[in-house]
């Protein structure tokens, strides 16, 4: 058993269902199994543990995508999106949470947050540069706008149905926009 990692897999489960400053430690540390005293021993403080939550996320995600350079890469994208709100729900993204509760008080946290944002959109314009064989940065940027938009889209129309409209969407902008070398 691993005990930051039951710990990070917990919090992240309520920060996510009840946001960050309404989850309390106690329920943080009977969701995990552990003692408050194990729990600070790891994380010294909520934002020490949010931010490692930040970190695990990310990483889960990012090590489920596709290498840029492969063609299916945008396509993969929206599955992955789908497949994650099929795993985790549809309440937003993480990271907008974060960023929501803590951009006027906790700047680090708030940095963290949008980082993955930054990261996301430069992956995507990397995909799109290996499929149109030149930079395309307008094309990236809709296209990381419809996949920003699948999570909004979703608490609507489904995940399946968002996050197929998203790369459909996609696919349509790729094929006229792209430019195919």
């Amino acid at each position: 058993m691993n005990k930051k990692h039951d710990i990070i897999q917990a919090a992240e489960r309520l920060f996510y269902l009840n946001g960050f400053q309404a989850t309390s430690t106690d329920t943080i540390c009977k969701e995990a199994g552990v003692s408050t005293r194990t729990l600070y021993r790891y994380f010294p403080s909520r934002e020490a543990l949010t931010a490692a939550i930040m970190d695990a996320h990310r990483e889960r995600f990012f090590s489920a995508l596709c290498p840029a350079e492969n063609p299916e890469s945008i396509t993969h994208l929206f599955d992955i999106m789908g497949n994650w709100m099929g795993d985790y729900g549809i309440k937003g993204c993480f990271f907008l949470k974060v960023w929501g509760e803590y951009a006027e008080k906790e700047p680090l946290l708030a940095e963290q947050a949008m980082a993955y944002r930054h990261e996301m959109r430069a992956y995507i314009a990397t995909c799109i540069r290996h499929l149109c064989g030149r930079e395309n940065i307008p094309l990236a940027d809709a296209i990381w706008t419809l996949f920003e938009g699948t999570l909004t889209t979703a608490l609507i129309m489904g995940a399946p149905a968002a996050c197929e409209a998203g790369k459909t969407a996609s696919l349509q902008l790729i094929k006229s926009l792209g430019g195919h070398e």
